[in-house]
């Protein structure tokens, strides 16, 4: 009797011991399954899809019409002549990657809408430069600038690597040296919000493009 009460204990503690082994494996393998799952979410919400040919075209003509429009402002208003030699430089830069675009869209032999004049949100961002001037314009026209050209690099570097036109994918690659260019030159000139003690309506907005 006391030999099968201590056979029928071992058997239980088995079959316990193997429950709790195939609970632990399922519970690693959900866990497993849910760590894949959100590295593939992560991955997903970090990567730079290209934008359609429609939309890209689009996107750089509004941001072409920003830049001049602004850079027009600034040859007016802004009080330090860094900020003015800027300016001019967008006027010339933009100025030829507008054509540049032209170019490539009628190269590619797609029918694309093209805008044929500054969109609402690059308008009000004009119109805040326009209501400044001295410092307080080149602390804006800066702060503006910087955030078009990091949203610009952006833009330019998922359709050159990726987009579906071939003859816009190369004007989005050589375009993107003159847009670092001007990144650059941003970053090095950029006033300190110390110095500055902030912007007045600076917009770092980042649907904003160059």
């Amino acid at each position: 009797m006391r030999l099968a009460l201590m056979m029928a204990a071992s058997l239980l503690a088995l079959t316990a011991c193997d429950g709790q082994e195939g609970a632990d494996g399922a519970a690693g393998t959900a866990t497993g399954d849910a760590m894949a799952g959100s590295n593939a979410d992560a991955d997903g919400a970090f990567a730079e899809a290209p934008p359609s040919a429609q939309e890209f075209a689009q996107q750089v003509a509004l941001s072409d019409m920003y830049e001049l429009a602004a850079a027009r402002v600034a040859m007016d208003r802004a009080e330090g002549t860094p900020t003015r030699e800027f300016a001019q430089m967008m006027i010339t830069d933009h100025s030829r990657s507008t054509q540049a675009l032209k170019d490539a869209v009628a190269a590619s032999g797609q029918t694309l809408a093209m805008p044929d004049r500054i969109d609402s949100e690059h308008q009000a961002q004009v119109d805040i430069l326009e209501s400044l001037n001295g410092p307080d314009f080149d602390r804006e026209y800066i702060s503006q600038q910087t955030a078009a050209h990091r949203k610009a690099l952006t833009l330019l570097k998922a359709y050159g690597a990726g987009g579906e036109s071939a003859e816009l994918r190369q004007f989005a690659q050589s375009t993107i040296p003159t847009i670092q260019k001007h990144a650059d030159w941003l970053d090095n000139n950029s006033p300190s919000p110390s110095a500055t003690g902030g912007t007045p309506g600076a917009t770092m907005d980042t649907t904003t493009t160059p």
